[in-house]
């Protein structure tokens, strides 16, 4: 058998852990915007490099963009029959049924008819990985559901724009930044706003379409952590090596392309804090942090904070993941640092997200 994945990111890594297929049989990896030429010891393919080899399957390792990828797919000739997705709950019959996460109920007929019984019989671990989407969808819909989130007709996460997978996997973190920047609005809190983490821009468009009329800084080096920060953390028993891999996959261009309000994003590429050099003087309103590693939060919080409105917020990532136990330790030691205290209110989101308020 020989086989393609296409995704570079979680979905494929778990999929290559679970061992069902051999090293032999992978002929690489498949990248929609190429970011890197190597992943896991096999060569990274942008789609067209492909048409005119021989292979079995291609399997999507991608969530959410099932139709993008359909689409392109056969625009290039590659069979349908070829392709097997992990995830094709946003695409029902060939029509987008995702408003209000209706698709979570539906057959499996998003991108092409799907065989689950051969997908089940050949490849039963990339099958149990299919079926964790529809699960964790159903769940968070109960969340939204149940009534004690009242939220209003015509709020952002009520909208289409903002009804795919990606937004109600973690509804928990951007709910809650939606009612924080309610608040910020309302009474307004002077200052702009920025994000240190951008990786594709999930939180960055809801970030730049609730505070349109702001100027967005957009902190990333696109191409993930510095090495010698990130073996400093896998040394420490933090992350594995893996875990690097994954931020690899993105690009400033397509981060900007995702944006409602373009204008207003100004990306700051390289590492931290040297691309915000010039900044000296700006105040924030909200600042969203999600770098995971120790080093670059202290950097983050000694940058953002002092220079923060009051009344303003920051969004710190990850602090109660038991698995980056450096984000928290990076907070201790910025308190150290002032002398004082933070304004801290943890959050039960998917991530563990601390908001410190000024």
């Amino acid at each position: 058998m020989r086989v393609y994945i296409w995704g570079t990111g979680t979905i494929a890594i778990n999929y290559l852990q679970s061992n069902e297929i051999e090293r032999e049989e992978l002929l690489g990896f498949i990248q929609t915007q190429k970011t890197t030429s190597e992943f896991w010891g096999k060569k990274v393919f942008e789609p067209q490099d492909i048409i005119d080899t021989e292979y079995d399957y291609i399997f999507v390792c991608v969530y959410y963009y099932g139709k993008e990828i359909f689409e392109k797919s056969m625009q290039m000739g590659i069979p349908s029959d070829k392709l097997i997705f992990v995830d094709n709950y946003e695409w029902v019959d060939g029509t987008a049924r995702n408003k209000k996460m209706e698709s979570a109920s539906c057959t499996r007929k998003i991108c092409v008819e799907q065989n689950d019984e051969m997908i089940r019989e050949k490849f039963p671990k990339f099958y149990s990985i299919m079926q964790g989407p529809k699960e964790e969808i159903s769940r968070y819909k109960v969340v939204m559901g149940n009534g004690s989130d009242m939220i209003e007709q015509g709020e952002l996460l009520q909208s289409e724009e903002f009804s795919s997978v990606e937004y109600h996997i973690d509804y928990e973190r951007y709910r809650t930044f939606e009612l924080m920047a309610k608040e910020i609005l309302q009474r307004d809190v002077p200052g702009d706003v920025a994000e240190l983490g951008v990786f594709k821009g999930t939180f960055a468009k809801l970030i730049n379409a609730t505070f349109r009329d702001r100027d967005f800084y957009l902190f990333d080096t696109f191409d993930s952590f510095d090495k010698q920060e990130f073996e400093d953390e896998v040394l420490k028993g933090r992350c594995e090596q893996s875990f690097r891999d994954l931020f690899l996959g993105t690009s400033a261009n397509s981060v900007l392309e995702k944006m409602i309000y373009g204008a207003k994003c100004i990306p700051r590429i390289g590492f931290f804090p040297d691309t915000a050099t010039g900044l000296e003087n700006k105040r924030f309103a909200f600042v969203s942090v999600d770098v995971d590693l120790e080093k670059s939060i202290l950097e983050a919080l000694r940058f953002f904070y002092p220079r923060m409105s009051p009344g303003g917020a920051v969004f710190v990532h990850d602090y109660n993941n038991r698995f980056l136990g450096g984000v928290k330790d990076a907070v201790k030691e910025y308190e150290k640092e002032i002398g004082q205290y933070l304004m801290k209110v943890p959050i039960a989101d998917e991530g563990g997200t601390l908001i410190i308020l000024k």
